[in-house]
């Protein structure tokens, strides 16, 4: 009987600065991980992708994020802060039937806690 591993899209409010989003986004991925999950994060997957001189490199990212949102079974949003960013996720994910939660509700889930 073969696993599937749960696909995980990972959100937040990254830092303006690229090298403390992409710390950010592996110490989230990593926890997810541990869980059992597969992280999808756009910070770590599109990385270089896109040259900045590209014109339209936003609207292409944010159509791939979009996609990858609905590929997944959850959306995890990371972070105290939530900005537009994790809300037009957020609200792709519901649309698209994506269950959204948030890193503390998968870790307090998986290992039992209570995650409140």
């Amino acid at each position: 009987m073969s696993r599937t591993i749960p696909r995980a899209y990972v959100t937040a409010a990254w830092n303006d600065n690229p090298v403390l989003a992409k710390e950010e986004a592996k110490i989230y991925c990593q926890a997810l991980v541990k869980e059992g999950y597969l992280p999808l994060c756009p910070v770590l997957a599109f990385d270089g992708i896109f040259p900045a001189k590209m014109e339209d490199s936003h609207k292409r990212m944010r159509e791939m994020s979009e996609d990858l949102i609905r590929r997944s079974r959850f959306l995890v949003v990371c972070g105290a802060v939530q900005n537009e960013l994790v809300k037009d996720d957020i609200a792709t994910a519901k649309k698209a039937k994506v269950i959204v939660t948030t890193l503390d509700g998968v870790i307090g889930y998986e290992t039992g806690r209570d995650p409140c």
